[in-house]
């Protein structure tokens, strides 16, 4: 039977390594949304990773010591919080329209970012992180030449 006090230090320092992964790599995709000059840095995007991480971690020890837990289960609060979190980001301006789109959905990557660092996908979720970043920096340098262009024409 499973007691508050029987999850070994080894498993509970495996989660604590995995929110660490996640943090960093959440403050890595959060520098980059700063350095665009867009709301949820790297604070937010560490404080995201690292709880998702967390979260699906300790589901996953609790599985595997007592067949208490269930990781999947956590997976769907962190998408229904994540939900939550990203309509708050969301917000419609007359002059500028629909903004926060893109924050919203950078906060639901480095959730699923940190719940790949939970299940033990590290590498998955650094080649992830590399991926977001590639989409944010690729996209945000197309949008300023279109700018650019449409302001010289």
């Amino acid at each position: 039977m499973l007691t508050l006090h029987s999850i070994d230090l080894w498993q509970q320092l495996t989660v604590f390594i995995d929110g660490t992964i996640a943090a960093i790599l959440g403050s890595i995709i959060g520098w980059e949304r700063d350095r665009a000059g867009k709301s949820a840095g790297p604070r937010t995007m560490a404080l995201v990773g690292t709880s998702s991480a967390v979260v699906v971690a300790i589901g996953a020890v609790l599985d595997k010591a007592a067949d208490y837990g269930d990781p999947t289960r956590a997976l769907h609060a962190i998408i229904t919080g994540i939900g939550f979190l990203g309509a708050g980001l969301i917000f419609t301006n007359q002059r500028s329209g629909i903004q926060g789109v893109t924050t919203a959905a950078t906060v639901f990557a480095t959730a699923s970012m940190g719940v790949a660092v939970g299940l033990g996908f590290q590498l998955v979720a650094v080649g992830f992180t590399v991926i977001i970043l590639i989409v944010l920096r690729s996209t945000q340098v197309l949008e300023l030449a279109a700018s650019r262009r449409d302001g010289q024409g």
